[in-house]
């Protein structure tokens, strides 16, 4: 008996140790809380396990979980049923708040599959397992691991994209946020990953929005630092972030510095030049093996006060600098004519500009469902570059070109939105959003000018999301107003309306569609306007376009997907239509040949295609592939060229106890627009991980079996065509090393969330 008792004791102590808790919050889609629903928790099978009730705050925990798979069943009357599968767990989980939808509103039954996506009409929600959270080194790095069928990530770049090459708006607890501001978060503190594709009129033409939702801190704070560097070059990128809270307050900051150190690089480049007398010239310019260097450096400071849910404040200060020290390219030139006569080549370019900024926010919950926010950012950007082109026959210079640029900008961004829900679950949001720019640039060498420019741009906005049955709607109208003015000559301005819509229908709990479309205004670039020549070459010119009008884009995309257990299957068509779009533009002046921009005729791309992820099979892979084909129609003032390429993608992730394996085979499609083709870029990477407690190191190969990097340009100009090939030698087999550590102390805090994040980065020099 005395034997058996122990036995039992022993059994308790030893699950106990490995008891966890799981615990969420309930809120209906006017967050407001949901009291006194039913939560169940089973097991993988179905056998019950034990059950709660949140309480008057919505808010429900589950003590003493043992490891295992368990499903939550949270029901309550008048609203829909919600399961959330929760595979291999094996630590506590805060699932965050989670929004319940009425009955009268219903979508069809939402589910969350075994890898852990709920997904409904309009908005996935993914909930990150414990071993995708220990693979990943930040909040880009998870984004990878999740293996999302619709994104891709590029481990090197960490930048976000739609794998039909849309953009991503990155959004942290509700507000937008910057990739820097991404990678600083810890993969811990990740709640959910929420995702809503063409999310509407307040994020302008971004494809989809990608919102993290992160555990907030009471006291105490964090630190973090993650790392890539190659071994085989000294390009490498480094960021470092932590932040403290103390009562209703929280200070954090970040810095991120990258260097872009390649030690050989060289390019080839064949050109045709047909003048106005019908001569022809072809010239071959090739350029000696040599280095380059870009040093960026960024860093921010922040501060947070928040009441609870009644207000919030964000101030935020940061600086911006980029440094091009000394790029040196050197070469020779010479005529397929003649080619036994070889004129040598130096090119060589300094740059350095320096962008501090100042952002204010501030936000306000109101009664009777009501919300308000604004924004102001204020930036300043100094820009200095300088530049010398000089060909040399028997030594002497036969062309000799200078260029030293002093370019000063200011300006400022001021958003205001207003937000009114209804009781039936309809929500109204409007806004205006203003941009006033002030340039003064100064050009001096061997051609010097002066020009001063002034750009005001105001676009004001209103939609009305709401459901009907199984249908998800989503209507808006924005109106956009661009001014210009530029010294000694006109100004002009414009108005244009920006029309846009969305439907979303859940057939089923596998099966939902969904239809957008919407009419966005394009403004040209204060470097485009710009009425200064600056000399490339000796028959080759630069020069900016004041006579440019902004110009209307269309955009409509249609989405079918499948998501039944380990499987997402997702088939997808994307159409833009571009009327007179600005487009480059060359043509022929007094014997030379300008590079210029030009408000063409038409510009259209088609792209369709499919995406699947399946996973995690086994407990331990996950596989995730893409195919697509782009169409592109690109019509101008004296050409009409059209191209159609292939593009897909591979990737697998293995991840077994403390190890992650990952590789990644990916084929781009080809790049179309105006007259400029480059070739889609072929990447492929392998990469092994190891975690060590709050330490993440890894390594990483990228293109092992390509012994040269290469990239393909053409230019296809009836006046001035050209291919141009150049090729890094740093980026083939190229091995990173990854260290990311990850430190936090402190207990869970609500520090707020931004809506606006708003910032300049037209520096205005040409």
């Amino acid at each position: 008996m005395k034997l058996i008792s122990f036995l039992m004791a022993l059994f308790f102590l030893v699950t106990g140790i490995h008891a966890q808790t799981i615990q969420g919050k309930l809120v209906d889609n006017r967050q407001q809380a949901i009291e006194y629903a039913n939560i169940v928790l089973q097991q993988a099978d179905s056998t019950f396990v034990k059950g709660v009730t949140s309480d008057g705050k919505g808010k429900f925990r589950f003590d003493k979980v043992t490891q295992g798979d368990y499903r939550l069943v949270i029901s309550n009357i008048g609203f829909q049923t919600l399961y959330i599968d929760l595979q291999g767990f094996h630590r506590s989980t805060d699932l965050g708040t989670l929004v319940m939808e009425e009955v009268s509103q219903q979508l069809g039954e939402v589910s969350v599959t075994a890898s852990n996506v709920i997904s409904s009409a309009d908005k996935k929600m993914v909930f990150p397992n414990q071993k995708q959270v220990n693979a990943s080194a930040n909040g880009v790095d998870l984004l990878r691991n999740l293996m999302i069928p619709t994104l891709q990530v590029n481990p090197i770049a960490n930048s976000i994209n739609t794998t039909d090459g849309g953009s991503v708006q990155l959004c942290i607890n509700g507000r937008k946020a910057s990739q820097n501001e991404v990678m600083a978060l810890q993969p811990s503190e990740i709640l959910r990953v929420e995702m809503e594709e063409d999310p509407g009129v307040l994020y302008g033409d971004a494809a989809m929005a990608v919102n993290y939702v992160v555990r907030r801190y009471e006291m105490g704070g964090s630190l973090g630092y993650n790392g890539q560097q190659s071994v085989k070059s000294l390009f490498g990128r480094h960021n470092a972030n932590g932040k403290l809270n103390f009562g209703k307050s929280e200070v954090s900051f970040y810095y991120n510095a990258e260097n872009q150190i390649f030690d050989e690089m060289w390019s080839v480049r064949n050109e045709i030049f047909l003048f106005e007398d019908g001569k022809a010239y072809h010239r071959v310019v090739k350029t000696n093996p040599h280095n380059m260097k870009k040093l960026t450096h960024n860093g921010g400071l922040t501060y947070n006060l928040q009441d609870g849910n009644n207000y919030m404040l964000n101030v935020s200060f940061g600086l911006q600098n980029l440094n091009l020290p000394n790029y040196v390219e050197k070469g020779e030139l010479f005529t397929q004519e003649y080619p036994n006569s070889i004129t040598l080549r130096e090119d060589w370019v300094h740059g350095r500009s320096s962008s501090p900024y100042l952002d204010v926010y501030f936000q306000k919950n109101l009664k009777n469902k009501q919300f308000f926010a604004i924004n102001a950012v204020g930036t300043y950007m100094d820009t200095y570059n300088r530049s010398r082109y000089q060909e040399f026959l028997a030594d002497e210079a036969i062309v000799d070109y200078y260029s030293a640029v002093k370019g000063k900008k200011y300006s400022l961004i001021t958003e205001g939105i207003y937000e009114k829900g209804f009781d039936n679950g309809g929500k109204l949001t409007s806004g205006i959003k203003h941009t006033q720019s002030y340039t003064n640039n100064g050009y001096e060498g061997t051609l010097n000018y002066q020009t001063q420019m002034r750009q005001a741009n105001t676009y004001g906005y209103a939609e009305y999301r709401g459901k009907l049955g199984k249908l998800n709607y989503r209507f808006g109208m924005g109106v956009t107003r661009s001014w210009f003015k530029q010294e000694g000559q006109e100004d002009y301005e414009t108005w244009s309306l920006n029309p846009q819509f969305n439907f979303n229908y859940k057939f089923d709990k596998h099966w939902s569609a969904s239809l957008t479309g919407g009419l966005n205004t394009m403004n040209p670039s204060l470097s485009q306007l710009s009425a200064v020549d600056q000399l490339t070459d000796s028959l080759q010119i630069s020069r900016g376009n004041p006579l440019l009008k902004p110009y209307d884009s269309w955009n409509s995309n249609f989405r079918l997907n499948y998501n039944k257990g380990k499987v997402n299957i997702g088939f997808f068509g994307k159409y833009n239509h571009r009327e007179n779009p600005i487009m480059p533009y060359i043509y022929r002046e007094n014997g030379k040949f300008i590079h210029s921009y030009a408000n063409h005729d038409r510009f259209q791309n088609l792209n369709v295609g499919m995406n699947v992820r399946v996973g995690m099979l086994w407990d331990i892979l996950q596989l995730s592939g893409s195919i697509s084909n782009d169409t592109r129609w690109s019509r101008g003032i004296n050409y009409n060229h059209h191209h159609n390429s292939l593009g897909w993608s591979l990737e697998a992730a293995m991840l077994y106890k403390k190890f992650v394996f990952s590789a990644r085979y990916q084929k781009n499609t080809d790049y179309l627009f105006g007259e400029n083709f480059t070739t889609g870029e072929v990447m492929h990477y392998i990469a092994l991980q190891y975690r060590i407690k709050q330490l993440n190191v890894g390594l990483m190969m990228l293109n092992p079996f390509e012994d040269d990097y290469c990239r393909n340009e053409n230019n296809l100009n009836q006046y001035a065509g050209n291919t141009f090939e150049y090729h890094i030698d740093d980026s083939a087999r190229m091995i990173w090393a990854t260290l990311s550590w990850n430190f936090s102390f402190g207990r869970d805090y609500k520090s707020g969330s931004k809506r606006m994040n708003n910032s300049d980065t037209d520096s205005g020099v040409m």
